[in-house]
């Protein structure tokens, strides 16, 4: 066995640690799958932490705005008052008896045309027949006495008459002249006790006159009669039962707000509203209920457009006809005003009764610039502001100018300066709000 070299660093033994201490590759210790999923695994965790840390980061930037445009334009603007009533007839009679008494006919239904005058109802009118048949007796007889003391009166003045004429052809020195001149005094004083008697007998016939007159009116009062042409809408009472009486009311639609004529019917069977009402349907009316802020701008003939609460599609226009001078007060203390709307064209299928919307225009704007509410930001009473579009795609911000209004309705407003016709404003509304771009019109009345 050869001994090692003298001057070889290393021996048998050194290489032998070195070579034991040498790194091995990796690829030689793992397998080639391990490493894939290794390095898989690294990227997959790099991914999480910088998605949490773009989320987590406080100055992790916000969605961008979504910018709309809205242009000045040309246009119409009006105000208007919404409020909603009832529609009525031109005028309304509630027809009832002014004596109290059984009910012993009904000549008309529900539904009927009836003319001033026609006969509606009956009550049970012997008394009355009783009444006037005695008067008219009473008158007969004052009438007949009458007669008489004028026929007396004429007698007696022809016997005056003949015994002057008796008295002057007799001889002043005739025995039969004393006689004649007694027969002309008697006669003298008893013409003026037979005028007497023709008075007193002329007054007698007037007040029994009178009194027929009187029995009469009782009598025609058994009978219900239509104070008004119009249709019978309602029939509170049935043939055999009592009224109490009480009269009959009537009322205008073109006077809201103040009472008919007579006193509210009543009666055990016919309720207020009276036995029977008559409404005038030549015309129909909207009587609707304006709150007392809006009153100080509601006008007569204003125009005003009118929505069937119960179908929206049946509208019609009309006009403020009068408006009543005090206010009503409602349960819930909500303080309105009756207004009277009269409808132009009322289709047929429009009831009295029903519920209508009404829009009163109280001031239009036309031919004025004007934008969308949602585009101005109010400041004050009259004044705002509005954001011009940028005007480069460069540009971030545009240039915020104040402007001035004047009315607002239907989603516009109108611009009296600081904007010109076809000047573009901008619109910056968060894409993921929900709220929309807000140029389409939408409300704005924030601020209005």
């Amino acid at each position: 066995m050869s001994k090692p070299e003298p001057d070889d660093p290393l021996t048998p033994l050194d290489e032998h640690l070195f070579s034991e201490t040498r790194p091995t590759p990796l690829s030689r210790r793992l397998p080639r799958k391990r490493l894939w999923v290794v390095g898989l695994s690294v990227t997959v965790i790099a991914v999480i932490l910088g998605v949490v840390v773009l989320v987590a980061h406080p100055f992790a930037q916000q969605p961008a705005a979504k910018i709309a445009t809205a242009t000045v334009e040309t246009g119409t603007v009006t105000t208007t008052v919404e409020a909603k009533g009832a529609i009525t007839a031109a005028a309304t009679s509630n027809a009832s008896f002014s004596n109290p008494g059984t009910i012993t006919g009904i000549s008309v239904t529900i539904g009927q045309p009836v003319v001033v005058g026609q006969d509606l109802a009956t009550i049970d009118s012997a008394d009355a027949d009783r009444a006037l048949a005695k008067a008219q007796g009473a008158l007969g007889a004052a009438e007949t006495a009458l007669d008489n003391s004028r026929e007396s009166y004429s007698n007696t003045a022809t016997d005056l008459a003949n015994a002057r004429a008796t008295r002057d052809a007799t001889p002043a020195d005739s025995p039969d002249y004393s006689t004649a001149v007694a027969a002309v005094r008697e006669l003298e004083n008893a013409l003026p006790l037979r005028d007497t008697d023709v008075v007193n007998a002329v007054n007698t016939r007037d007040d029994a006159s009178r009194d027929v007159d009187a029995a009469q009116a009782e009598r025609d009062k058994m009978v219900l009669k239509a104070s008004i042409a119009g249709v019978v809408t309602a029939i509170n009472g049935t043939v055999g039962s009592v009224t109490t009486g009480g009269g009959s009311s009537s009322g205008s639609a073109g006077s809201p707000g103040e009472s008919g004529s007579g006193a509210t019917a009543g009666s055990a069977t016919t309720g207020p509203s009276g036995l029977i009402t008559i409404s005038d349907t030549s015309s129909l009316f909207v009587s609707a209920a304006i709150p007392e802020a809006s009153i100080g701008t509601v006008a007569p003939a204003q125009s005003v457009t009118v929505t069937m609460a119960g179908d929206s599609t049946v509208t019609m226009s009309g006009s403020v006809v009068s408006i009543a001078p005090t206010p009503q007060t409602n349960a819930a203390g909500i303080v309105t005003f009756a207004a009277s709307i009269q409808l132009t064209t009322p289709p047929a299928t429009v009831r009295i009764g029903e519920t209508a919307l009404v829009s009163i225009v109280t001031a239009s704007a036309v031919d004025v610039p004007t934008l969308p509410m949602s585009a101005v930001t109010m400041t004050g009473p009259g004044e705002g502001t509005a954001q011009l579009a940028p005007r480069k795609k460069s540009d971030t911000d545009g240039k915020i100018v104040p402007i001035k209004v004047g009315l607002s309705g239907d989603g516009v407003v109108e611009i009296t300066h600081g904007l010109a016709v076809d000047d573009v404003v901008q619109i910056a509304t968060p894409s993921e709000d929900g709220m929309g771009d807000g140029a389409d019109g939408s409300s704005g009345s924030e601020g209005f």
